[in-house]
């Protein structure tokens, strides 16, 4: 018994050193393959990526949501927008080509996130937040309603409901077991497993074939970049019960862009949630859409950036 006991753990421990090694492989052929497209600045010791289209008058900043980075923007947007908005978008800390080593609660991100905007010394930025990052628009402009001009949401988390958390977000952060499921289990499979998270994402379209090569989604599976986005996600739910009551403070104009039949989160309850603390915010629910209405909606969110910056701000 002893000795099977024995061939098994060796067994064990060779798969994973194994799909550990593999693993570091396919991370670094992702590393060849993706490229940094954009620029870096250091705040904090954080190293971090953005994404720039310089040349417009109307600064936009953009902040992807979770599982993602600043080429979701550039991919969908930055084509589609006029020439007067200078577009930054940002790879949050921890994803994309970002580093996270200030910290790693998300009230430490969302204040790193306003130090990093604050760095290009932009005139009162509209800021156009997508899925987990729409708490953290909403904390910005509530913190600080003096430095945004305006806020859009697209198919945000804004209301307390529901856990951003699941087994494997869980699972990836703990000590020791999390390292393991990190290094050797995530870098091999996840890949395998990622097109029906992609499809929910595009849900009712279907998902666009070479979405995961232009939007380099495999950079996620980095035993880093899978931490920070698990820590992320393990934290949302807290995060939005404290940030929500703070809401009321929010004066700005902004637009709240989600689709009807999003697969990802309860669209009506963050929608309709933040109107309820928010009633002057713009309310516009897209019908046979999903998750992603920057990706076929462009017109509306052009529409709402114009209609931001037109606005005479209250403050």
């Amino acid at each position: 018994m002893k000795k099977l006991i024995t061939a098994f753990s060796i067994i064990l421990f060779a798969g994973l050193a194994a799909a550990t090694a593999l693993g570091y492989l396919q991370q670094a052929q992702v590393l060849n393959l993706c490229p940094p497209p954009g620029k870096f600045i250091s705040v904090e010791q954080n190293r971090i990526h953005y994404i720039e289209r310089d040349g417009g008058e109307i600064p936009v900043v953009f902040l992807h949501g979770a599982s993602s980075n600043s080429r979701d923007w550039q991919n969908s947007l930055y084509g589609n927008l006029p020439n007067y908005f200078h577009l930054i978008a940002i790879d949050r800390p921890g994803l994309g080509h970002s580093q996270r080593n200030s910290g790693n609660k998300f009230h430490e991100q969302v204040l790193l996130i306003h130090k990093i905007i604050g760095e290009f010394e932009l005139d009162k930025p509209i800021l156009v937040v997508h899925s987990l990052s729409g708490v953290i628009g909403a904390r910005l402009l509530s913190d600080y309603p003096d430095d945004y001009r305006g806020l859009i949401i697209i198919a945000g988390a804004t209301y307390p409901i529901g856990d951003g958390s699941s087994w494997y977000t869980k699972l990836a952060a703990l000590p020791g077991l999390g390292q393991i499921f990190r290094y050797s289990l995530v870098p091999t499979l996840a890949p395998l497993i990622s097109s029906a998270s992609v499809e929910a994402s595009f849900y009712p379209q279907p998902a666009l074939s070479d979405y995961k090569q232009q939007s380099c989604l495999e950079l996620l599976f980095s035993p880093k970049r899978f931490l920070a986005n698990a820590e992320d996600l393990n934290q949302i739910r807290p995060y939005l019960d404290e940030s929500y009551p703070l809401y009321t403070k929010i004066v700005a104009p902004v637009s709240l862009i989600y689709g009807d039949q999003d697969q990802v989160i309860y669209q009506f309850s963050h929608a309709g949630g933040f109107k309820y603390k928010v009633p002057h915010a713009k309310y516009i629910m897209l019908p046979e859409t999903g998750h992603l209405p920057h990706y076929f909606r462009q017109e509306v969110v052009r529409q709402e950036l114009e209609r931001i910056a037109s606005a005479i701000s209250p403050n």
